[in-house]
């Protein structure tokens, strides 16, 4: 009879002190601690993605446009009134690009790979005197043809910032290697010259041209980059962004610059090179989560 007594004792004077506490805090179930902490936490970056990329690359080309042609003939008495056409204008690149975060080893970080091709091309159809070999001057119609293009491929680190859903922006390098080829020819095509450009007319191999060159640079590019991605989908995203290449030989080959084959070609102007600001943009598909 006692314990029962003394248990009812204790129960009573638990509820007599508990219950004052709780009602002296009318906004206790306003509380959320939960939802505090989760406002407090940035939205995660996530993505494994490959794309097509197109680029627009603004480099320099005044030291090519000024170095003409050099025809064996020596009749080309001023060069800018036989040939007027330059580069000019941002150079269209076309790629690819494959990426994926680094989380969970490196957070809002991610690495990737990616490629750009492309060229810019001059051709123009002029008439040139020549003497046949019957001693006859003639005018005789040939190609001059220029062709400048760039090829460029490597890694690139970036990091992610999402200051809202579905919304990246991201800031990063590549380090990427390239072929850049100077291409000209002089082609001549005239029947009623001594040679023709004619596989069965001829016994061997031959190529009429008064200049045939092919130069060739091997580089090392340094690419800061910024740039903004916006998810469509879960699986589909658009990127736009845009870089500045940083552009030396390529420390891995001898020599940078030949002609023709390996033969070297030196004092070539630091100038060309495809180095200069770029923008571009992309479409990806793959698995968005940011």
């Amino acid at each position: 009879m006692r314990i029962k007594l003394f248990i009812s004792a204790v129960v009573s004077a638990f509820v007599l002190l508990t219950v004052p506490t709780f009602s002296q805090d009318d906004d206790f179930e306003n509380y959320s601690f939960d939802d505090e902490q989760v406002s407090n936490q940035k939205q995660p970056y996530f993505a494994l993605s490959v794309g097509g990329t197109v680029s627009l690359l603004f480099m320099n080309y005044d030291d090519i446009n000024s170095k003409p042609f050099v025809y064996n003939s020596g009749n080309i008495s001023s060069w800018k009134d036989f040939w007027d056409e330059e580069f000019s204008g941002p150079m269209i690149t076309v790629g690819f690009n494959l990426f994926s975060a680094m989380s969970p080893l490196v957070n809002n970080a991610r690495l990737g790979i990616s490629y750009q091709s492309g060229s810019k091309e001059l051709e123009k159809l002029k008439d040139f005197p020549m003497v046949l070999q019957s001693g006859v001057v003639v005018a005789a119609p040939f190609n001059v043809y220029r062709k400048l293009s760039v090829q460029t491929g490597g890694l690139h680190f970036d990091y992610a910032i999402v200051p809202m859903k579905s919304l990246a922006i991201l800031a990063g390098a590549g380090f990427k290697v390239g072929l850049m080829t100077l291409e000209q020819f002089f082609t001549f095509n005239d029947s009623r010259m001594y040679y023709q450009n004619d596989w069965d007319n001829q016994s061997f191999l031959y190529t009429v041209t008064g200049t045939n060159e092919q130069l060739k640079y091997r580089y090392f590019t340094v690419e800061p980059q910024i740039s903004i991605e916006y998810a469509l989908t879960g699986f589909l995203m658009l990127k736009a962004g845009g870089s500045y290449m940083l552009t030396v030989d390529n420390p891995l080959y001898k020599n940078a610059w030949t002609n023709n084959g390996n033969n070297v070609y030196k004092n070539v102007p630091k100038s060309v090179k495809p180095q200069g600001f770029s923008i571009n943009l992309g479409l990806y598909i793959g698995l968005f989560n940011y």
